[in-house]
């Protein structure tokens, strides 16, 4: 495998039968959305100052989900493939409920409606022009199209206005495990008949991105 200076042409696409896209932080700008985030946070909570705490909440959720593989072996538990990434969010909602001693049932409100749900409204605005303009030629090139991500896909991708061919992502029910795993490159050359040599993965961060395409053998691109 290799890791390419630039993207291919999608006329000149070579061997490469299908690229897989990361999400977010790849299809989207996600230091702007987050910008924005802070902004709908703040004003939200400083009208609702007793609910205050839910900030720690979300802040502690996106540093341990980000570092799973770190923080799983000290809290007990077991993030391995058979587990799924379903039961490892279970497990990181009850890890950030007894750190802050709240019930995980309000962790896993909070984070639904911030991080999942409330985005949805100005996701559009920060949509990478470019790869989607990219990812439009390389359909009109035949190129099959996938999205892996550690987060939920499809409300994302429809707000971007971008469709794919295939998604892997938590809730698949072969229990794809979190990046830097290679399982969700794996099964999309399984399910598609590619092979490594086919295959490219284009994403933002080489620690997880970039880590899962060394162990799948794919080339991959690092926006």
């Amino acid at each position: 495998m290799a890791r390419l200076e630039r993207l291919p042409e999608p006329d000149h696409i070579g061997a490469y039968r299908a690229v897989v896209f990361d999400l977010d932080g790849t299809l989207y700008d996600q230091t702007r959305l987050r910008m924005m985030m802070a902004m709908r946070l703040s004003l939200h909570y400083l009208c609702h100052p007793f609910h205050i705490r839910e900030l720690q909440l979300l802040k502690t959720f996106r540093h341990v989900r980000d570092r799973w593989e770190e923080y799983a072996p000290a809290a007990g538990q077991d993030d391995s493939a058979a587990k799924g990434a379903e039961g490892v969010e279970e497990d990181i909602y009850r890890y950030v409920a007894n750190k802050h001693h709240a019930d995980p049932s309000l962790v896993a409100k909070t984070v639904a409606h911030w991080i999942y749900d409330d985005p949805l409204a100005v996701l559009p605005r920060y949509t990478n022009r470019k790869l989607a303009a990219y990812i439009e030629q390389l359909r009109q090139n035949h190129v099959l199209i996938f999205i892996f991500s550690d987060y939920p896909i499809p409300d994302k991708l429809r707000a971007l206005g971008i469709t794919a061919d295939g998604m892997y992502a938590p809730g698949d029910e072969r229990n794809i495990a979190l990046k830097p795993s290679p399982m969700g490159l794996e099964l999309i050359m399984k399910d598609h008949g590619l092979a490594p040599e086919n295959s490219l993965m284009v994403g933002d961060r080489d620690v997880k991105d970039g880590e899962s395409a060394r162990r799948a053998g794919v080339d991959y691109f690092i926006v």
